[in-house]
């Protein structure tokens, strides 16, 4: 693993320029196992989603070898399972050869919809696809990501929530599942946040980036059914089914959560009030991002960029210009919702919410 690093990181910072989402070192783990316990099963050493042009998400996945003269067509054949797998459009391999990759192994990479490139050539490619400087200054790379995923080295008690963000929550069935389950998985950890510790506002960010992924996914999906609903009622019926997974699957998780409720003593809910914490407010979330859905599939990139600002004390947001002034503005909205939704301290938003409208103004005012 750590011999591969100079080669995750300039697939992560070549990815994250071209303004994908970027996960590096992403752990596998068979979703219909039988053991209590995951099991591991292989590993992604850089995931990747960018936005597609249908208002949908696009996954790439990435292998990084160092070993020399690894055999170009088995990790052609790995790479390619995986992707059928996980249901991704491309792969991209980096291999250190001590002899020039064969054209007829690159030509069989490509008709499978893989980048093979070796990597003493990679910094050619990188430059050609982001002409003409490349991505090698690109500030987020794998050593900055997992900073963020080991955050728990100091803080024990967020241990499983790290191991979500990162790692289980790639497993998922589909992304949208990722809208309410991170909101479960944040609200079992509301009491270990402490908003005058950077690490926690850095993970808070990049939590609600997570929580942003599905959300983009529904905003896609909602627009695509019905542009933009006519009505409040029309859109709140229209997120019930596309969160839970269909009417069956809403009406289902429903009756359970009603005989729960009764079970327990408690006064079970109206039917069809199965809902996402603070629903009215997730409705004006949506109607709002509704106004421009494609940006919604780069509000998770820019929340990963705040995060790693926060976490290392660097200027908030310091790349972004007044063109992005409505992205802010989506993030900070996601920002406000996930926060209390998730029940984390309010000092949390507000601190966060505080560094979204300073940047918005500076934009706002910058000549």
């Amino acid at each position: 693993m750590i011999k591969d690093t100079d080669q995750k990181d300039m697939v992560c910072r070549h990815f994250t320029a071209q303004n994908y989402y970027v996960q590096p070192e992403v752990n596998v783990f068979y979703k219909g196992g039988v053991h209590e316990n995951r099991k591991l099963i292989t590993d992604i050493d850089v995931l990747a989603l960018r936005p597609g042009l249908d208002l949908r998400w696009e996954l790439v996945l990435a292998d990084c070898k160092t070993l020399k003269d690894q055999s170009p067509a088995n990790r052609i054949l790995w790479l390619r399972g995986l992707m059928e797998y996980f249901s991704a459009i491309s792969g991209m391999i980096v291999l250190r050869r001590t002899k020039a990759i064969e054209n007829e192994h690159k030509l069989f990479a490509a008709s499978l919809r893989i980048n093979l490139i070796d990597e003493a050539e990679f910094h050619t490619f990188d430059k050609v696809i982001i002409y003409p400087a490349g991505s090698s200054q690109h500030y987020i790379s794998a050593k900055s990501i997992n900073e963020l995923k080991f955050i728990h080295n100091k803080y024990q008690k967020l241990k499983n929530f790290c191991d979500y963000i990162y790692g289980y929550a790639w497993n998922e069935e589909n992304l949208l599942q990722l809208t309410r389950k991170i909101i479960g998985e944040a609200q079992t950890i509301y009491q270990e946040i402490d908003p005058n510790k950077p690490e926690h506002l850095a993970l808070t960010l990049d939590a609600a980036g997570l929580f942003a992924i599905g959300l983009a996914e529904c905003i896609g999906m909602i627009f695509n059914q019905y542009l933009q609903p006519r009505t409040l009622n029309e859109l709140d019926n229209a997120l019930k089914i596309i969160i839970w997974g269909g009417k069956s699957q809403y009406e289902l998780f429903a009756k359970l959560r009603h005989e729960i409720l009764i079970t327990k003593g408690l006064e079970p809910r109206p039917e069809g009030s199965l809902t996402l914490p603070f629903w009215e407010q997730f409705l004006n979330l949506v109607r709002n991002l509704l106004e421009n859905p494609r940006l919604c599939f780069y509000i998770p990139q820019i929340m990963r960029e705040a995060a790693i600002d926060v976490y290392s004390n660097r200027d908030f947001l310091a790349n972004r210009s007044k063109d992005d002034l409505l992205l802010v503005k989506f993030a900070m909205l996601v920002t406000n919702y996930f926060c209390k939704a998730v029940k984390f301290p309010p000092q949390t938003n507000e601190f966060l919410e505080r560094k979204f409208i300073k940047k918005q103004s500076d934009l706002t005012h910058k000549i």
